[in-house]
Formats: C-alpha cells, structure tokens, sequence
C-alpha cells in the first residue's frame, strides 16, 4: 500500500497558514508579541496538512491499518466539509471571519491531496479519488516530484515494520530535501514582494 510521509505535508500546511494570514487579521498571531500563539497556530496547521493519512489510525485500531487509506478522507469532499467545521468553530470560539477561517483551514486540509497526487504510486489503480464527490475518477500528476514507500496495510506488526524499514528512512531523507528547499523558495519570494513594497512605499514619499 502507498503511503506518503509527513514531512512535506507539514511543511505544506504551515505554507498555506503563511499565505492565508498575509496582510490579514490572523497576521497578529504570527508575530514576535506572541511567540506562543504563533507557535500554536503554525502546529495546528502542520497537523491539518497531515489529517488525511489519520485514516490509518481508524485500521489500526480494527487490526488492519490500510483498510480505509485513501478513501473517502483523501477527498475534496472532504477538504470542503473540514473547511465548513473548522471554520465555524473558529467563528464561534476566536470570533474569527468565517469565509476566510474556512477557506485556510480547507486548503490546509486540500493540500495533502494536492501532494499525494504528485506521488509516484507504481500499484494500480494509480493516484486518488481526490475529486469525489464530483469525480469517481483516479488522478495522478504526469510529472511526480515525490517517490513512492509501501507500508503492509494488512496487519499491525506488518505496517509498523514497514514504517520503520531503511527505505522509508531513505524516502524521508529525500522528501526533507525537497521541502526545505520548497521553504526556501518560498522564503526567497516572501522576501522579495516584501522588499518591492518597500522600495514602492518610499519612492511615494
């Protein structure tokens, strides 16, 4: 069974709470004044962007960790409801505006489909039905930037020994390159819009 690791999905979910809170009111939690909030919110995200592959937790618990991987979690249906949920306890607990709420909380969510399908997967049917409910369809990239790792979905003892197996590590390695230099470039782009703004602002004076 194809398993992806959670490295890039985390980096992929602080990466959308970055984007979401430029320029907006969520902005203020990222900042130096609240080093304790900022660390709580980029966590949160970070798990958000892992929350599908939870689904394994639902087999290990039945004593078969694969058999609702990649099903109905790893859906934009699902992404959408998330959004819709986390949103609204937003709304109600920070107060925060719900369209805005929902829409990051959904796209952190979105983005672990969105780097599964640029996933090798060699097993048939190949990819995800990440467009459900609109789609029955498998889809996966032409172009996949992150290797594949197969994990013993079947049995317990299988899956944890396959977690742990040298090719995963390998597979790790490699996915951590990847995302630190994912981080980096967008760090490199941050920097840039954020100099031109300036370089903006001080030719209007």
């Amino acid at each position: 069974m194809l398993a992806a690791l959670p490295i890039a999905h985390a980096a992929a979910g602080y990466l959308v709470l970055r984007t979401a809170c430029r320029g907006s009111t969520c902005r203020a939690s990222l900042g130096d004044d609240q080093p304790a909030a900022a660390w709580r919110l980029i966590a949160l995200f970070m798990l958000i962007g892992n929350l599908p592959d939870f689904d394994f937790l639902i087999g290990f618990v039945a004593g078969r960790p694969g058999l609702v991987h990649r099903g109905v979690s790893h859906t934009i249906g699902a992404a959408v409801a998330f959004g819709v949920f986390a949103g609204g306890v937003a709304r109600s607990r920070w107060r925060a505006p719900f369209l805005p709420a929902a829409l990051a909380f959904a796209a952190a969510y979105g983005s672990h489909l969105l780097l599964d399908w640029l996933t090798v997967d060699s097993r048939p049917p190949e990819g995800g039905q990440f467009l459900w409910p609109f789609s029955d369809a498998y889809y996966i990239a032409p172009i996949r930037i992150f290797g594949e790792i197969h994990v013993d979905g079947v049995t317990r003892t299988g899956f944890l020994g396959s977690v742990l197996a040298w090719p995963t590590v390998v597979a790790l390695g490699r996915e951590a390159a990847l995302t630190v230099g994912a981080v980096l470039l967008w760090k490199v782009v941050a920097v840039g819009r954020g100099h031109r703004r300036e370089t903006g602002a001080e030719d209007v004076h």
